[in-house]
């Protein structure tokens, strides 16, 4: 009798596999759920890639801006700005100044005052920039030191900058023919390239922003502090 009610209790092997079968569908629509979730999650991180990649990269060169130094003295060498393009026609300015913006990991030989130099390079296909910026960080050393080399953004289609003296917005930038002073502010415009495969000579996502030079001087003699934000 008891070996019969322990029999009628167990299972049979067609309930194990209807129970196998019911966890493995279960399973797989867990698996394709999380699947088209993960897939999701992909295409907005690749979407929004080019924006964090841009803005970090702009606002990068706004904190070497805001701390540009007076072109005047042993530590402070020329600002300047040139306007160029690259071999496709693309801009591509450069700017060389000094400035005093912080190193993360200070070391003899680092001053507090450091060169920048910022411009593209063409990237290894050819098809797009590579925004550099070369700094060197002892402007004393008795001989010439090679820059450390920072690569700020790649894909980059069109890097442009433009200079406020506090009336007109110009190209170029030259403080050793404009009395040693700095321009106001400086218009920073970043574009990347759309996508490896697409068009080269179509531009992506671009971001252009204003940065005021603490330390600028209009053509009038007026500082940035006193203009505000005229640009």
């Amino acid at each position: 009798m008891n070996r019969r009610l322990a029999a009628s209790r167990a299972f049979t092997l067609l309930e194990m596999l209807v129970a196998t079968a019911m966890v493995a569908i279960l399973a797989g629509s867990l698996y394709s759920s999380l699947s088209v979730a993960f897939r999701a999650r992909r295409s907005a991180l690749a979407a929004i890639e080019p924006v964090r990649k841009a803005e970090l990269a702009v606002g990068f060169l706004g904190e070497d801006i805001r701390c540009a130094v007076v072109p005047k003295g042993l530590l402070a060498g020329p600002f300047v700005g040139q306007d160029a393009t690259d071999a496709r026609g693309h801009d591509s300015d450069s700017l060389v100044f000094c400035c005093t913006t912080g190193t993360p990991e200070p070391a003899e030989g680092i001053g507090d005052v450091k060169k920048v130099e910022l411009g593209c390079e063409p990237s290894e296909d050819g098809k797009t920039q590579v925004l550099v910026r070369l700094v060197t960080t002892n402007l004393l050393a008795p001989r010439t030191v090679e820059p450390r080399r920072e690569v700020l953004c790649r894909a980059v289609y069109s890097f442009n900058l433009r200079y406020f003296d506090g009336s007109d917005w110009r190209d170029n930038w030259d403080s050793t023919v404009e009395n040693n002073t700095l321009p106001l502010a400086i218009e920073v415009t970043l574009q990347l390239q759309d996508a490896p495969s697409a068009d080269p000579n179509r531009g992506g996502y671009g971001i252009s922003q204003v940065f005021l030079v603490p330390c600028g001087v209009a053509a009038s003699g007026t500082t940035t502090a006193s203009a505000g934000a005229s640009p």
